[in-house]
C-alpha cells in the first residue's frame, strides 16, 4: 500500500508475537486440509488494532479467503491512506464501538496534519444508547 502508515507501537506488537506464525500456518493449513473456511479474527482495544494487522496479514502474505474482522473498542491504526485501503482488501471488517469509550478516539486527529494523523477504516457498529437499551445499536455505515 504506497503512502500507508500505521502506528509503530501496534504494527511491532503484532509482529512481535512469537504465536503470530503458528496461528497464520495453522490457518492455512486448515484451509489445505478443509477447504475455505470462514476466518474471523477477533480483538478489544488494543487487540483489536493487532487484530485488524492479522486480519490484513492473512488476506495479503497469506492469501487467505473468506477472512471476517471483528473488533471492539478498537483504537485509530493507520492513516488515511491505510484506512481507505484496508477496506479494499479486507472487506468484512466491522468494528463496534460504545459511545462512552475514549478509546476509539485515540490517537486523537490532528487536523492541521490530516495526513499524519490515524484514522479508523470504514464500517462501524455504534451502541451510543448503551444505558436506555442495552441491544439496541446503531449501524453507521461504510464511512465510518
Amino acid at each position: 500500500m504506497p503512502g500507508a502508515m500505521v502506528h509503530h507501537v501496534f504494527y511491532h506488537a503484532y509482529h512481535s508475537m512469537t504465536i503470530r506464525p503458528g496461528i497464520l500456518d495453522a490457518i492455512i493449513r486448515a484451509d489445505d486440509l478443509y477447504g475455505d473456511n470462514n476466518v474471523m479474527v477477533t480483538g478489544h482495544s488494543t487487540g483489536g488494532a493487532m487484530a485488524s494487522f492479522s486480519g490484513l496479514d492473512l488476506v495479503v502474505n497469506r492469501e487467505a479467503q473468506n477472512v471476517q474482522v471483528l473488533t471492539f473498542g478498537q483504537p485509530c491504526s493507520g492513516n488515511e491512506v491505510f484506512a481507505s485501503n484496508y477496506s479494499d482488501r479486507a472487506p468484512n471488517a466491522i468494528r463496534i464501538t460504545n459511545g462512552h469509550d475514549i478509546v476509539p478516539h485515540l490517537p486523537p486527529y490532528y487536523s492541521r496534519f490530516p495526513d499524519k494523523t490515524y484514522h479508523h477504516f470504514p464500517r462501524k457498529i455504534s451502541n451510543w444508547q448503551w444505558h436506555r437499551a442495552p441491544f439496541s445499536l446503531v449501524w453507521c455505515g461504510i464511512n465510518g
